[in-house]
């Protein structure tokens, strides 16, 4: 019994030592626990503490950094979209359908330069960010005390940057579309004011035509040539060359402060070519017809025409300047001017006209009568594609039906006569005009008898009356040009002014037989604002309902 007792007792005092281990251990695990707990909440205290003032250093950072990038405070430099670049084709893609390349201009901030901006502050971000972490982790020890650190500056870095650049991208949208919208409304009224003006560019030398000139810049050191000066990608309100120099956008505002240029042949241009309707008054016909003597006589009245109804007519060439001058000699001496020389490409005399509040550029074009033998000469002659009006100078005295009589009554040494077929020479541009598909039929026809002075001096010879269209169709009707006449109104024109003048002497514009006549019937039929005779003495209304 004893035994037993004893038994029990060391089995509870057995059982009791285990409790008491446990319980200790369990303290003692308890205590372990709490003091890795509290350490741990400390450390995490530290941890958040620390990410909070990288946090904050990060955005700090992130905010100075856009401005530190532009300023060129970084090593991340933005690519520079430059004039050169964008001629290149770099910057605005390939250049516009017409032109070779873009002009030589910087381009509009937004999105062009603006997108290397952001590229260039978002590599900046990952540059910062991927040197933080490398030199937090130098060492093992020393990345775990930096981990929070490094970890909040660059998240603050990021949400700072990342904010700038949205908001960058939001506000780029709203002024590119603006732009967009601006750059259209801007090229739609600039266009429609063109068209309401019939303004446009035709180059005296090369024969163009264009709505949009070339201009030269306007810094006499800088070489570059604008192609294209229309709102765009290179400026909505003005652009700027690649020299520095401000450039006026639209061809309105860049005809008043810039040097136009024909943008094929690169020729110098009149002043505020571009702008104005081109009103181009071109003479066909034979050698020797008299196109020279015609306009010499036409142009020199018609400036006194003019200055009579307070307007002016001015040369705007330099060749221009010396026609008038030689015209104006040659009319006051009472003589006859030199045939013209034969050139395959002859330069227009380019003349402004002002009057009534109205502005036009006349351009003369006289061609030698040798450029009017076969097609392949008329050819190079491109402004008789593009013209309204043809004036079609006649020989009368050249006909087989006059030229005898002419003999037999001495005069066919006081003036020289057409040479050839003068029929050929008209069909010369007529047929080409009408192989190269060009529509007659909007064109308008003036054909023009010269040298009245002398047909209605040779006897038994009755001239036509020149107040007269009809008269002037039934006298060639019935002096063998039947068939031209014949031609002319049935198959080639619709409209169609007949006119007998004399080219020689200073007669007074209200003669009916003054070459002035048929000026005005071109430029009232272009526009009745640009009449310069008046319609009482002009014979213009009769002229245009024989046609």
């Amino acid at each position: 019994m004893p035994q037993l007792i004893l038994i029990l007792l060391l089995i509870g005092l057995a059982i009791a030592a285990v409790i008491i281990v446990i319980y200790l251990v369990i303290m003692i695990v308890w205590t372990l626990v709490a003091l890795v707990l509290r350490i741990v909440a400390w450390v995490f205290v530290l941890w958040l503490g620390s990410s909070l003032v990288g946090l904050v250093g990060g955005v700090v950072r992130g905010v100075v950094l856009p401005p530190f990038v532009l300023a060129g405070r970084e090593e991340e430099q933005p690519g520079i979209a430059t004039p050169e670049a964008v001629k290149a084709g770099r910057v605005l893609g390939a250049a516009p359908r017409g032109q070779v390349s873009w002009d030589y201009a910087w381009p509009i901030y937004v999105p062009y330069q603006a997108k290397r901006d952001a590229n260039a502050v978002l590599a900046a971000a990952k540059r910062i960010s991927r040197d933080a972490f490398r030199s937090a982790f130098d060492s093992w020890i020393l990345g775990a005390l930096l981990l929070p650190v490094v970890t909040g500056y660059a998240l603050g870095l990021w949400v700072s940057v990342l904010t700038w650049y949205l908001l960058m991208r939001l506000l780029g949208g709203v002024v590119h579309l603006v732009q967009t919208l601006g750059v259209r409304v801007y090229r739609w009224s600039g266009h429609l004011a063109q068209r309401r003006r019939k303004a446009e560019l035709r180059c005296v030398k090369c024969y163009r035509v264009t709505l949009t000139p070339s201009y030269r810049c306007a810094n006499p050191d800088c070489t570059a040539i604008h192609r294209d000066v229309r709102p765009g990608p290179l400026g909505v309100s003005h652009r700027r060359c690649g020299c520095g120099t401000r450039i006026p956008v639209t061809v309105s505002r860049a005809a008043r402060q810039l040097t136009a240029l024909c943008p094929l042949c690169d020729e110098d241009a009149p002043e505020g070519s571009g702008t104005r309707r081109v009103l181009p008054v071109p003479v066909i016909g034979a050698v020797s017809a008299g196109k020279t003597q015609f306009l010499t006589a036409g142009v020199v009245e018609l400036a006194h025409q003019v200055e009579s109804l307070s307007g002016t007519l001015t040369p705007i060439s330099p060749g221009a300047e010396d026609f008038v001058r030689a015209a104006a000699t040659a009319v006051a001496n009472g003589r006859r001017v030199a045939k013209t020389a034969w050139d395959d490409r002859p330069e227009g005399v380019p003349l402004m006209l002002s009057v009534r509040g109205r502005e036009a550029e006349v351009h003369f074009m006289d061609a030698a009568g040798e450029n009017f033998v076969d097609w392949d000469r008329s050819g190079s002659l491109g402004y008789l594609d593009t013209t309204d009006t043809l004036l079609f100078i006649l020989d009368p005295l050249a006909l087989p039906a006059v030229r005898e009589r002419l003999r037999r009554a001495n005069e066919g040494d006081t003036v020289p006569l057409a040479q050839g077929d003068q029929e050929d020479a008209y069909a010369s541009v007529v047929d080409r005009l009408r192989a190269s598909r060009v529509p007659l039929d909007a064109k308008r026809l003036a054909v023009v008898l010269t040298k009245l002075d002398v047909l209605q001096r040779i006897p038994d010879t009755d001239g036509p009356d020149p107040e007269e269209g009809d008269s002037v169709r039934e006298w060639l009707r019935a002096n063998g040009a039947r068939g031209l006449v014949r031609r002319i109104d049935q198959d080639d024109f619709r409209n169609v002014g007949y006119f007998a003048v004399n080219s020689l002497g200073a007669r007074d514009g209200s003669d009916p037989s003054h070459p002035v006549r048929v000026f005005d019937w071109v430029l009232r039929s272009a526009d009745p604002g640009l009449a310069v005779v008046s319609a009482r003495t002009s014979g213009t209304e009769e002229e245009g309902k024989a046609a």
